[in-house]
């Protein structure tokens, strides 16, 4: 089943140029899945009654043409290949001419918020999705991100009040502000990517300090998040 909805890219949604920043931009991906979600029973606001939440694994996008502020938006998103652990959603983003701007697969597992645990995915829950055999990027899974051999700089990060979600982990779009803190170029250039990927391992909790580890290589950045002592990848972040 496919669920579209509108929306206008405002001033929080910006870098510092006119055009919209990665973390504007998956909040907008963010609040559609929420919707759908909502729409069939199993938004934040059924938690209580459900049990369940959703939770990210990893996002892959790719810029065809950056929106800009004041540009309307129209936004598509499905659920796809599914397993009994996690689930596949893609997007597709349009702007007012129909023009294809942006596509993005992500992928989530469902947690069982009482037992803090990964809950299976249930044929019944699935068919409510209505699951599309559509790839926006033509593959099955999305590939798994590695750590480069080595690092250039390191940055400490100490996790703040502001980056914890209703989860009471730090929500998946601040570990962008943690990507941009560890990354040596300016907001813009950060902004600017026509590729990115994320790849969230270990949760973070506002008692926890980060280190923030940069490499680039081959035109393709990287930001690994991981424990003070290095011993908990948290994430890794690519941009290119």
């Amino acid at each position: 089943m496919y669920f579209t909805q509108d929306f206008k890219i405002g001033l929080s949604m910006l870098g510092k140029n006119t055009y919209i920043s990665n973390k504007g931009f998956l909040s907008i991906l963010q609040d559609i899945a929420e919707m759908h979600s909502a729409s069939i029973g199993y938004g934040v606001t059924d938690i209580d009654k459900t049990n369940y939440s959703w939770a990210l694994l990893n996002w892959k996008v790719k810029f065809i043409s950056r929106p800009k502020y004041g540009e309307d938006l129209k936004i598509k998103t499905w659920a796809r290949y599914y397993t009994k652990l996690y689930c596949y959603r893609d997007f597709e983003v349009y702007n007012a001419d129909g023009k294809l701007m942006a596509i993005a697969t992500s992928n989530w597992i469902l947690i069982d918020v009482e037992r803090g645990k990964i809950a299976k995915l249930s044929e019944e829950l699935m068919k409510l999705y209505s699951p599309e055999d559509k790839s926006v990027f033509g593959i099955t899974d999305i590939d798994k991100l590695t750590e480069p051999d080595s690092y250039s700089t390191t940055t400490n990060y100490v996790i703040r009040k502001a980056d914890i979600d209703i989860n009471n982990h730090v929500n998946n779009l601040n570990y962008l502000d943690m990507a941009l803190e560890g990354f040596p170029g300016d907001t813009n250039e950060f902004n600017s990517c026509t590729e990115l990927e994320i790849m969230y391992k270990h949760q973070i909790r506002l008692d926890d300090n980060v280190t923030l580890f940069y490499s680039s290589e081959n035109n393709e950045n990287c930001v690994s998040i991981k424990s003070d002592n290095g011993n908990v990848l948290h994430s890794i972040i690519k941009f290119s």
